[in-house]
């Protein structure tokens, strides 16, 4: 009578070598995929900070079709370029009647959107601020006005007047390797000449 033994044999060396080129692939696969996927999150947060950048010309928007009036530039077909107080820029402005509830009433106010940067270094970023004047009858001077806001960090701010009526504005701004540049062209409904 044969004493059949049960065998208790481990894992071949070629089986292991087996198992962890296998293992490798696999790890290696899944840190391919978790690179790519932090990669193309980081872009959608670099691209969605540019566009929130840029995205405060629908408020330019907003001002200029419930203005009246293009007050800067000048003259048709020119950049809204100044210079003071050390900073160039693009500047424009817009009269627009502002309703009270309370009172029933409505007040001409100057709404001014400008934007800065050093003139020393053109390469520097635009910061861009909306202001509100509220004596109309002096838009320059800047010490009665209500400041609404400021963005900082734009690659670019520029207008350009197109008609006594009419204007185009741009802006540009990047975050991390994520550049979104936007374009608005404007014609006024309320134009006084």
């Amino acid at each position: 009578m044969k004493c059949h033994r049960m065998s208790r044999r481990g894992f071949t060396l070629v089986e292991m070598l087996v198992a962890m080129v296998v293992s490798t692939i696999l790890i290696f696969g899944m840190g391919t995929v978790m690179v790519t996927l932090f990669k193309g999150m980081r872009e959608s947060r670099n691209f969605a900070d540019a566009t929130g950048g840029v995205d405060l010309i629908r408020q330019l928007s907003f001002d200029a079709r419930t203005g009246n009036r293009i007050l800067f530039p000048a003259t048709d077909g020119t950049p809204g370029d100044y210079s003071s107080g050390g900073f160039t820029g693009d500047q424009i402005m817009f009269n627009s009647l502002r309703y009270d509830p309370g009172t029933d009433t409505t007040t001409t106010v100057t709404i001014t959107w400008e934007s800065r940067r050093p003139s020393a270094a053109p390469a520097d970023p635009y910061d861009v601020f909306r202001f509100i004047d509220e004596t109309p009858e002096d838009p320059a001077n800047p010490a009665d006005d209500l400041f609404t806001f400021g963005q900082s960090g734009l690659l670019s701010f520029d207008i350009v007047r197109n008609s006594s009526n009419s204007f185009s504005a741009s802006m540009q701004n990047s975050s991390g390797d994520e550049t979104v540049q936007v374009q608005l062209a404007v014609t006024l409904r309320n134009v006084i000449n």
